[in-house]
């Protein structure tokens, strides 16, 4: 039995060899897979400046387990983590009573760890605003900033990897225009400036023109083309986006891009904060090539896509809630660097338009097609940023878009890709990425 000495893991008192050996009693066809998912949830909030005072905290826990067996799922979830729940969701996941079964496992997880200083939550707003004065702007806004933590124990029939944990924050600021957020590892002054310097452009960009539909060059900034690997990588290569055209294998080898995109899911190279050695599933997280030069190599996979392939590699699963199943999405997008520094990529796109940042995008699975939205951008003029532009649109084929990037730069930064609510699954995405170039990309407002 694990005992719970250590009040900074609070999943770490799970008695794991009873859990699964209770699991391996409704795991009893050959082929079945069984796990127990246990997670706890702490939300903090700093409320925005017309809102009631005071820091608002919420905290949940509870677990699922899973059976799966010839292509079907069945879950049960309890909003708890206790023995009495447990055995009741076993119970309702079998297939059919254990002739003997084993006893409920004792479960008493560490409590909460103590709530952590909330003081720079308090003052990240402030100092948001001050950032935002300095560049001579002033605005109404709303800005509700939050820290999430989330602590998750996976145990199945034959492995319990250690308990996972992940801290970052998140901001959503109301504007008389709309809306922004951005995910952050941390409250550091250079978020204070990333943000300051987004919402002052997003202002600024009010009163710029809009850019006819055409057809041109395109350069977007690091944290744009994070996003753009999400929507038409990331998410091209989810095996149950694969599946919806067919079989998934057929996907491997396929020249999907040029020869300068490189691109990897590696979660254990995240931001500390937010770095996992195993996956939802209990898997271990690995580095996987998604495209080598372009090349189809490993699509992002779950135990149940992987199942019954000796081609692909699970690892990449992610549940979004404990009420849903695992599906497979990235955590940590990489697009290795090139050789181009940003001023070469912009003097050969002269005549073309610059995009820093998205502010969301979506895929069609059945079509292949995309939609980039880009709140601002600049045209490119004599090799330098120029006039600012206002809201526009990027939009064409997955095919199409990587085939047409001629261009990687050496400026990578690392940054949250955003909220990703593909199927409802609303996951924090990661990603690391520099500048590209895109030869002829279709744009619109």
């Amino acid at each position: 039995m694990e005992l719970c000495d250590n009040p900074e893991v609070p999943l770490s008192g799970l008695d794991t060899t009873s859990v699964a050996r209770c699991l391996s009693q409704i795991a009893d066809h050959g082929n079945d897979l069984a796990d127990a998912f246990f997670e706890r949830l702490e939300e903090v909030e700093y409320p925005a400046a017309d809102e009631a005072p005071g820091i608002r905290v919420r905290r949940e826990e509870g677990f699922a387990i899973r059976l799966v067996r010839d292509g079907r799922t069945w879950l049960a979830a309890r909003d708890q983590i206790a023995t009495a729940a447990f055995g009741e969701a076993l119970r309702q996941v079998a297939r059919a009573l254990p002739s003997a079964p084993y006893p409920e496992p004792a479960l008493d997880p560490a409590p909460f760890p103590s709530l952590e200083d909330t003081s720079r939550l308090a003052r990240f707003p402030t100092s948001v605003t001050r950032a935002i004065r300095r560049r001579l702007a002033a605005f109404p806004m709303r800005l509700r900033v939050r820290r999430h933590r989330r602590w998750i124990r996976v145990i199945g029939t034959q492995l319990a990897p250690e308990p996972q944990s992940e801290s970052f924050h998140s901001c959503d600021v109301d504007l008389p225009w709309g809306r922004f957020g951005a995910l952050i590892p941390d409250l550091s002054a250079a978020s204070v400036e990333r943000l300051a310097t987004s919402l002052t452009t997003l202002f600024r960009a009010q009163e710029a023109p809009r850019v006819k539909p055409t057809r041109c060059g395109v350069v977007l900034g690091p944290p744009a083309a994070a996003v753009l690997l999400h929507e038409v990588v990331g998410h091209a290569l989810e095996t149950d986006t694969l599946m919806m055209g067919g079989r998934v294998e057929s996907a491997l080898g396929l020249q999907l891009g040029g020869p300068l995109l490189n691109v990897l899911d590696d979660p254990t190279n995240a931001p500390e904060s937010v770095r996992r050695s195993s996956d939802d599933e209990g898997m271990i997280a690995v580095r996987r090539w998604l495209l080598r030069e372009g090349v189809v190599e490993q699509p992002l996979a779950d135990l149940f896509s992987a199942h019954d392939s000796r081609a692909l590699m699970p690892g990449a699963a992610r549940r979004g809630t404990r009420h849903r199943a695992p599906a497979p999405r990235s955590t940590h997008l990489e697009l290795l660097p090139g050789e181009s520094s940003l001023e070469d990529l912009l003097a050969e796109t002269d005549g073309g338009l610059y995009f820093p940042e998205v502010s969301r995008g979506q895929l069609d699975p059945l079509s292949g097609r995309f939609s980039i939205f880009l709140p601002h951008g600049r045209r490119i003029s004599g090799g330098s940023l120029g006039e600012l532009v206002g809201a526009c649109r990027l939009h064409g084929t997955v095919s199409g878009l990587l085939g047409g990037i001629v261009g990687v730069g050496s400026d990578v930064e690392s940054a949250g890709a955003g909220w990703c609510a593909k199927n409802g699954l609303k996951l924090p995405v990661w990603a690391s990425a520099p500048s590209i170039r895109i030869e002829a990309a279709e744009v619109e407002s």
